[in-house]
Order: C-alpha cells, then sequence, then structure tokens
C-alpha cells in the first residue's frame, strides 16, 4: 500500500523550539515495520515550518496515500488539530484510509469514533506490530475483529478488539530512520539530533501518570544494540544530540552499566 505518515503541526506542545526541531519518533517507530512489510512509506512532517492546513492536504495529494497514519507526541493538546486535519483530509481524499494513533486516542478511543466519523481505525498502545496487521487487513479487506489493540466502528457503534500483547523484544522492530532528511533537524544550538528511546514504560505506579497504563510494563532495548544503533546514527547522518524520550530509562542498573561500558569498543567503529 501507499501510505503516508503525517505528523501534524501543534502550536502548543511537541518537537519545537525556535529554528530548532526534532524528528518524530513515534511515527518513525511505526514507519520502519511498514517498510519491511513491503509498503510504500512516506513521512510528512508538518512542524516542520509548521506548515499550514492548505499546505498539508496539497501535499497529501500530491502523495495519493491509500492509507493516512496520524499521530503526534503531544497527544492529548494536538488532538483538535488532528480532529480539523483529517476532516480536511477526508473531504479532499475521500477514499483514503484514516489511521489514528497515540496516547490520547488510546484511552478515548470511544469517543474519537463517536465524534470524528473520518477516523477509521484507532490503533491503541504500541503500533510497531498492530500498524502492519491494519494496514494488510485493509489491503485485502480482510475484517478487523482479529486484529488485537484496535478500536474501529462494528455495526455503526464504536468497537474496540482486546488489547493487543506488549513487544517484549523491543530490538525485533527497527526505527524508519531512512524517512526524514537528518539535515533538517537540530537540538541545543544547531547540532543534529534525534529522538531515541532505550525503555519503554515505569515499572513504578504512580496514579498522576498514564505512562503506565499505555506502555503496561517496563521493558528496555539490548544495551549493546542500542549503543550500535547510536554509534550508527552518528557515523552515517553526523547526529551529535541524542534526546531520551523514556519515561524511566535507569529503572535498571544492571542495563545502564552494560549501556555505558559496552563490552567491545569495535562496535562504534
Amino acid at each position: 500500500m501507499r501510505i503516508l505518515l503525517i505528523n501534524p503541526p501543534h502550536p502548543s506542545i511537541g518537537s519545537r523550539i525556535p529554528r530548532e526541531q526534532l524528528p518524530p519518533l513515534g511515527l518513525l517507530s511505526v514507519g520502519g515495520p511498514l517498510i519491511d512489510a513491503g509498503h510504500e512509506v512516506q513521512l510528512l512532517d508538518a512542524e516542520l515550518g509548521p506548515m499550514s492546513m492548505e499546505t498539508i492536504v496539497e501535499r497529501a495529494v500530491e502523495v495519493a496515500p491509500e492509507a493516512i497514519l496520524v499521530g503526534h507526541s503531544g497527544s492529548t493538546s494536538a488532538h483538535p488539530i488532528i480532529a480539523d486535519l483529517t476532516r480536511a483530509l477526508r473531504a479532499t481524499l475521500p477514499e483514503t484510509k484514516m489511521v489514528y494513533g497515540g496516547v490520547f486516542p488510546t484511552y478515548h478511543w470511544r469517543d474519537v469514533l463517536a465524534q470524528e466519523p473520518q477516523i477509521d481505525v484507532i490503533v491503541r498502545g504500541e503500533g510497531e506490530e498492530t500498524g502492519p496487521r491494519v494496514m494488510q487487513a485493509l489491503e485485502t479487506d480482510a475484517p478487523f475483529e482479529a486484529i488485537d489493540g484496535i478500536a474501529f466502528r462494528k455495526d455503526g457503534f464504536p468497537f474496540a478488539a482486546p488489547p493487543a500483547p506488549i513487544i517484549r523484544d523491543l530490538d525485533a522492530y527497527r526505527v524508519g530512520w531512512e524517512l526524514i532528511d537528518h539535515r533538517q533537524y537540530s537540538y541545543w544550538g544547531d547540532r543534529r539530533a534525534v529522538v531515541v528511546q532505550f525503555s519503554r514504560g515505569c515499572p513504578h505506579l504512580c496514579n498522576y501518570c498514564g505512562q503506565r497504563g499505555f506502555w503496561t510494563r517496563w521493558r528496555y532495548r539490548n544495551p549493546e544494540k542500542f549503543a550500535m544503533e547510536l554509534a550508527r546514527l552518528h557515523r552515517m547522518y553526523g547526529i551529535e544530540v541524542f534526546n531520551f524520550a523514556d519515561e524511566n530509562p535507569t529503572a535498571s542498573k544492571k542495563a545502564g552499566v552494560r549501556f555505558s561500558k559496552p563490552s567491545s569498543p569495535k562496535m562504534f567503529r
């Protein structure tokens, strides 16, 4: 399928600071598995600029996607923008399927599906495995009922499938770094930058935080493989700043020591 990932512009929270910008890790994390599943994938980062609604729609029309996947790291306050954007996209691309993911739709899937008829499917929780399964169903007209971790309309009413199993091996799916031009992203004084994630979730149960419910449990990547990925990003793209998106990256002292003291210096060559 021809798929367009859209990172919407966001005036109140997100990856922008004056004159500098960080790439959308969540969409890149979904993009890698979609590419590996054989889909034609492009990313439109509308935070760059930021882009106007008209420009986003024009760019989407140029791509002519069969499916649009939209989400934002500033999930809750980004929702009104995503609602307006997907309505405009639906009016211009009536046959394109609209898929929405992130923290806000994960928790509020029922309200979103009831209030936003242009949204076809909501991916709840992690998207690396669920996203390709949704695209396969759209491509083959397979029933959504067989896919865990999503919400959709069944008989005209919002319906949620059972939660998808957590991804136990975070190294099983790769980030689609090739979807962006790394020259467009910098932080802390024009230093080329990316957002990375060593671990997901948090082992604590603070009642004011929704991350435990979203990620379900704390997990971390293989420290040596993660260190090798950072080295590769520095070597291939000149990345100098790695902004960690972890909620609690040091929950395991053992894992932290393995990451900070890799077993072989050769991995960085």
